[in-house]
Parts: C-alpha cells; sequence; structure tokens
C-alpha cells in the first residue's frame, strides 16, 4: 500500500505536468517472441529518421540516424539491454530510458546523441512494416505533434486526412471528418522514397518532412518527422496520428505505459472514464483522474485534468497537456 501523503502526490504530478516541454524518456515493452534481430523504421521526436534494430535474444541493440537535422547523418551506434523485471529494457547508452517492441510492430524506445548543443535522451517511434502505398495510407487520422520553431516546441493537436493517390490535408486545431477546416489548414501530396518511407510535400514545394505509417488491425498509425522550418510551418519534431475510429472501452481498457517530455515517465490503468496512475519514475503511486471519450472530437480524449490526445486501438498513445508538455506511450497487450 502507498503509504505517501496525497498532497506530496497531488505536489508531484502537477510538478511532471507543468515542467518545460524538453526531450523524452521513451520506454519498449518486451512482449517475448523470436530472437531474431528486428529492424525497424523510426522517428525522433527532435525530428531525425532512423533504422533501429533490436536483437531480443542476445540483448543487444544498434541504430543508425538516416537523416538528421542536426548534421548526425549516418551516426551509428550500439550497446546492450538490460531486461528488467517488469519485461522492458534499458539500453547500455541510454540508461535513464527504456526501449520496447510490440506483436503488431511498434516500438518505442530511446537514443542519446548531441541534438543541438547538448547531449539528450530522445524518444523515439518505430514500425516493423510501414506500409507501401498510398491506398494503405489512407485514412482520416487524430494527431499529437511537438515540433520547435527557433527556441519554441509547441504542442498542437488536430487531424490529417490522406486519400488513396496520395494527396494530403492537414487542419490544425480542427475535425477535418465533420466537415471543412476550421483551424489552420494545410495542404500536399505524399511522394514515395522506397521501403515505406513518404516525402510529405506541400502545394508549394517545401519537404515538410518523411512519413512512416503501420496498418494495425484496420486502425492505421502514422509518424511524421517534421524538418519544416518556414515561418508558420510545421516546425522540427515529430507528428503522432492514430486512425481517427470512434473511442470505446475496449480500446482504452488497459495497462498503459507512456513517457513525458520532460524526461518521466509513468504506468496508468484505464477502465471506462477512469484512469488511476499507478507508478511514476519507476515509484508506486495511486492517483486518480476520469476522462471523457470522444472529446473534442471523434477519437480524441480530454481529462478533468485539461489534457487532450488519443488512445489508438493500435496501442499507441500521445497527449498533450495544458502546459505545453506532451506524453508518448504504448498499450500493454
Amino acid at each position: 500500500m502507498n503509504t505517501w501523503p496525497r498532497a506530496w502526490l497531488l505536489r508531484v504530478i502537477r510538478r511532471l505536468r507543468l515542467l518545460p516541454a524538453g526531450l523524452a524518456v521513451a520506454l519498449l515493452i518486451s512482449c517475448g517472441g523470436g530472437g531474431d534481430a528486428t529492424s525497424y523504421r523510426s522517428v525522433a521526436m527532435a525530428g531525425e529518421l532512423i533504422d533501429f534494430t533490436l536483437d531480443a535474444a542476445n540483448l543487444t541493440y544498434s541504430y543508425t540516424i538516416t537523416e538528421s537535422q542536426f548534421g548526425l547523418d549516418g551516426t551509428t551506434s550500439s550497446g546492450t539491454l538490460t531486461r528488467n523485471a517488469d519485461g522492458s529494457y534499458t539500453p547500455s547508452g541510454a540508461p535513464e530510458a527504456r526501449v520496447i517492441a510490440l506483436p503488431n510492430g511498434l516500438l518505442l524506445g530511446a537514443v542519446r546523441e548531441r541534438f543541438g548543443t547538448e547531449i539528450v535522451t530522445v524518444p523515439i517511434l518505430g514500425l516493423k512494416d510501414p506500409v507501401t502505398t498510398t491506398a494503405a495510407l489512407a485514412a482520416d487520422y487524430n494527431y499529437v505533434q511537438r515540433a520547435c520553431a527557433a527556441t519554441l516546441c509547441p504542442v498542437v493537436r488536430g487531424t490529417f486526412h490522406i486519400d488513396a493517390a496520395g494527396a494530403w490535408t492537414s487542419c490544425r486545431d480542427g475535425n477535418l471528418a465533420a466537415g471543412p477546416c476550421t483551424g489552420t489548414a494545410a495542404t500536399g501530396t505524399l511522394e514515395s522514397r522506397g521501403g515505406g518511407r513518404w516525402q510529405v510535400k506541400s502545394d508549394d514545394g517545401t519537404d515538410i518532412g518523411t512519413a512512416i505509417a503501420l496498418a494495425s488491425a484496420g486502425q492505421n498509425v502514422l509518424v511524421i518527422d517534421l524538418k519544416d522550418r518556414r515561418v508558420g510551418g510545421f516546425g522540427v519534431g515529430m507528428l503522432v496520428g492514430g486512425q481517427q475510429v470512434a473511442m470505446t472501452p475496449a480500446m482504452t481498457d488497459g495497462t498503459w505505459i507512456a513517457a513525458t517530455a520532460s524526461g518521466h515517465w509513468l504506468t496508468f490503468t484505464a477502465s471506462g472514464s477512469d484512469i488511476n496512475i499507478t507508478e511514476i519514475d519507476g515509484q508506486p503511486v495511486s492517483l486518480g483522474t476520469t476522462f471523457a471519450a470522444n472529446d473534442p472530437w471523434t477519437g480524441m480524449a480530454t481529462t478533468a485534468w485539461g489534457e487532450v490526445g488519443f488512445m489508438a486501438g493500435a496501442g499507441v498513445y500521445m497527449l498533450e497537456t495544458p502546459a505545453g508538455d506532451v506524453e508518448l506511450g504504448v498499450k500493454l497487450p
């Protein structure tokens, strides 16, 4: 039983929610399975495209930065993995982080490099078998993104539509599936770069970034490595989207693990409209809140703390907080 004073718990969670947005720890849950090394096409929150390889049998990992916004193209690294009691792994190169692969091909991991002026640990989201046709990409997506422009790294939400021909439309702060964009709109096309990578181009020819996507149980996951430095553009960072479907308890009930952009990680359970945080930075807690499903629109959720995000049935979770932080996580199988 947790004996910490409730006031202390409230101060902890408030500090977590109000810390300035930085670059975070990511988590990896191993779901057992085969012993062969598996490669994941991955995007880092800093705005990098990375090939990450996990060898669960030999407890090793390696990665190559294939596209960088910080002059790190071609950088490689490798290390060992330590298996934790909860089934996650700790990578030797970023001991404060965790690394995980879900059966459907999703991976959360972390890399530690000099992104900018400092060496920092940055979360990555990887896909084992990204889709290779625009028809497989076609869907309406809810998204949350964290991207930097100059010294600011705002977190925003919206929707993203891709048609079967590869044309895309985005709407910041609005739901395209419900009608014309009521927020900030942008349009463009997707061009295949091979290997499940798609160049996201705006109508004026600007390279917005590189997209990868996963089709899982009828619900796609979209990840974009953003590198748009235009004034008023998407910024440099990461956009994560989940195909828009009505949120149900069958989708959300269960145990989730998430990393915050300010460097903390937490475990929580969802049941019906209730959320209970059970662990923060490895320490047991018990702190509950509620959420309203399909608010502010279909497939999104708003918590009693004013956070807004989505829990996609494919097992990915992305959330923005009123203070500008972001949480990225997965649902345990």
